[in-house]
Formats: C-alpha cells, structure tokens, sequence
C-alpha cells in the first residue's frame, strides 16, 4: 500500500504526515483488539485479528509514490480527489460503514493534498474527516491521532492547545467492539483503494512525449507489487462477521486478488515502453476493478 512521505520542508507539514500515519495507527490499536471469546482464545491456529492489522498497517510504508510524483515536478491534479461537498450525503445515509469507508478516502486524499501543499483544500478535507469521524463514531480515534501528529505544535502554543482541548474535550466512541472491526475494515479499505487510484490515474493520464518515464515506470511496479498488501487486507476481512455491503466489496477484492495472481509481474516490472505497458490486458483489467471498487465506495 502507497504511503506518501513527502519531504518535511515546512514543521507543519512534517506533523500532519505523522498525523495521517497516526489515525492509522490509532484505528489498527483501538478497534476490536480485545475478545472475551473462549472459543477464539482456545483456537491457536487462527490468526489473531490485532497481528493481521499489524500487517496491514506495514502495508502503508511500501512506497514513496508521491513523492517520486511532487519531487519530479508533476503537477497537482485535483481530478484524483473524490469530492468533498459529498461529505454531509454519508451522514444521511445512515451508513456508518459508508462513512468510514469514505472516511478512509478523504484520509489518503488530505494526505495528497498536504504533500502538494494545497492548504486551503486540505483545511476542507480535513473538516470532512473531522465531521465523518464523529459520525461513525470513531471521535476519540480521531482526536488522539491529532494529538499524535499534532503535539510537537499543540504542546508549544497555549492558544492552540486550548482549542484542541475544547474540541475534543467530550470526545467518545460510540461503536462497539465488534462494530469497530467492521468500521475500521471499511476505512481501511477507502484508504488503500484512493491510494491505488490516485497512482492509476497518474499512470493513465502519462502521455508519450512526457519526461516522466521512470516516475511512469516506478508507478506500474508499485501497482504490480501490491499483491501481499491486498492479501493482507482480504486476511482482515475474514475476521469481522460482514453484512452484506461487506460482503460485496469483499468479494470484489476477491476478484482484484485473483487478477493479480495472474499476473506475469517479472515481464511487467522489466518492460521499460510505457506504450506496451498502457496497452497490457492484465494490467487495464487491474486498473478498472481498482477504479470500479472505488467507485462504489463513494457512491453509496
């Protein structure tokens, strides 16, 4: 799974990276990893749910995708975001695992934001997580990755510090135990679905004349290479009792898993024409179920 290390040229946007990596971090330790199942403790040979997130969360430090885009000078593209004034039709919706799941998009978009220092958009994405946190129930996370990303700035400004305080002072989570599995599955998986998208649709929009190649070339490996990190998702999935929305964006990272185990990835990752590459089948058919997943993702 991509993880957009962008250079600290600035102290803030040095603290909101730890932060996107803290709510991450903050979702993988909090949500459902306790059981009081005597039949899940008795059972030695099933994986345990906290080290299958362990997993996932060493997916997120693969790659440094972003920052091979913004250091060799590709332009923002604000076409990869998924839009934010949709934010208030997840709260209608009463879904809260479509509101994590978007969540978890708006997450990876503030992150490609803050690395092509777009402040003024991120300030909204950033709102947007804010407010589909609180509703999922997920606040207390939410709060204390800030603090997390945050404390280096906060801890030095009386004045910020006592506007975190008031913001997060009632903070709480209302979902239970295994509700937060099922949440944190659905964030996840918002997350590393813009992740991939934002990396396809690069590649896609890479045109023959560009001077680009080897960011070109460096983006379809990071695509080919995500099959462990795919595994590792589905693993998490088939810990959590899903519903049938679960269900059907489980199976479709079925279908994208099995793409990939199909796939040649030592002819792939030594062809050095992107026309060839634009033009592989296996590689247009990954691209469309990633966009496809994505899209039901914020349709809901």
């Amino acid at each position: 799974m991509m993880n957009y290390c962008y250079p600290h040229t600035y102290k803030t946007r040095g603290a909101i990276y730890s932060f996107i990596v803290g709510v991450i971090v903050i979702f993988n330790s909090s949500c459902g990893s306790k059981s009081n199942s005597p039949v899940e403790a008795a059972d030695s040979t099933k994986q345990d749910v906290t080290v299958v997130r362990e997993d996932v969360l060493k997916s997120l430090h693969r790659s440094d995708i972003t920052t091979q885009l913004h250091s060799k000078g590709i332009d923002f593209n604000k076409e990869f975001l998924h839009d934010v004034s949709r934010t208030n039709h997840y709260t209608r919706r009463s879904n809260k695992g479509a509101a994590a799941a978007n969540l978890g998009i708006y997450l990876s978009d503030l992150n490609y934001l803050i690395a092509f220092d777009q402040r003024e958009s991120a300030g909204l994405y950033f709102d947007a997580c804010l407010k589909l946190s609180e509703y999922s129930g997920l606040k207390k996370q939410f709060g204390e990755a800030l603090q997390f990303g945050f404390n280096e700035i906060i801890s030095g400004d009386q004045e910020l510090e006592k506007k975190f305080n008031q913001l997060f002072r009632n903070a709480d989570n209302t979902a239970t135990d295994e509700e937060f599995k099922k949440l944190h599955a659905s964030a996840l998986t918002g997350y590393y679905l813009e992740e991939l998208y934002h990396v396809v649709r690069f590649v896609q929009s890479y045109q023959p004349a560009d001077t680009t190649t080897q960011v070109f070339l460096a983006s379809v490996k990071t695509l080919v290479d995500q099959k462990d990190e795919l595994n590792n998702l589905i693993a998490y999935f088939d810990h959590i009792q899903l519903k049938p929305a679960g269900i059907s964006a489980y199976q479709e990272l079925l279908a994208l898993q099995r793409k990939y185990l199909a796939l040649d990835r030592e002819k792939l990752i030594s062809e050095t024409d992107p026309s060839a590459l634009l033009q592989n089948g296996q590689l247009q058919g990954i691209f469309n179920d990633i966009i496809s997943i994505r899209q039901r993702i914020i349709d809901f």
